[in-house]
């Protein structure tokens, strides 16, 4: 390799290794902060596609949201870019290095008027002071979350004799139903044959004194 390709390759490998690292962090940050999951809820659904244009020094960098992550690249998509943002190296080092709202302000944006706005307000929170300030709260939620999971491990055998208590209460319920419903036809059947046996009495008695009458 000569030393004019060497130099022409050295630039786009430090771009590549630079998106890898960028892709890694910024994925992580989507996935473990939830407020930036819920900011970023519409880009990812959208699968929203940027353009990000630096005119000093130049090049392009296309960024994507979906699902899995958050994914960088030097070649364009085949559709049709969402928003498409020109600044400068300077300033995008101000914005995820420092925090800086100003050179926010300063990029130009195109593209849709709302999804703008909110790629303003989303882009401060990838930066390393918002990350370094969230990142107590995410070390104290991944206890939390620990807790959460052996309490519904202690209570899971409580749950489960729950269950079986009202599996035998809904069982005794049956039970209870068919006895009653066994004595409503017992009570109906002494009710008939009682209402037989006076019947058969009453004509006995007649008998007995229309015989006594006769004789």
């Amino acid at each position: 390799m000569s030393d004019s390709q060497q130099r022409q390759s050295n630039p786009h490998l430090l771009l590549t290794m630079l998106m890898i690292v960028l892709e890694t962090i910024f994925s992580f940050i989507l996935k473990h902060d939830r407020v930036v999951a819920l900011q970023a809820k519409k880009f990812v659904n959208q699968k929203v596609t940027i353009k990000i244009n630096s005119y000093i020094p130049y090049f392009d960098i296309y960024v994507e949201f979906n699902p899995n992550g958050i994914f960088f690249d030097t070649k364009a998509p085949e559709q049709a870019v969402d928003l498409d943002v020109r600044t400068t190296l300077i300033d995008l080092f101000k914005i995820f290095i420092l925090g800086n709202r100003r050179s926010i302000k300063h990029m130009r944006i195109d593209g849709d008027i709302t999804l703008k706005d909110e790629f303003r307000d989303l882009i401060l929170h990838f930066s390393a002071p918002k990350v370094l300030a969230d990142w107590k709260q995410w070390l104290k939620e991944a206890p939390q979350e620990q807790e959460l999971i052996a309490s519904k491990k202690r209570i899971a055998p409580l749950l489960e004799k729950i269950d079986e208590q009202r599996s035998k209460i809904n069982t005794l319920q049956v039970e209870l139903k068919q006895y009653k419903n066994r004595i409503r036809r017992i009570e109906r059947r002494q009710k008939r044959i009682n209402i037989a046996f006076g019947v058969i009495t009453v004509l006995s008695i007649t008998l007995l004194v229309y015989n006594l009458w006769v004789v």
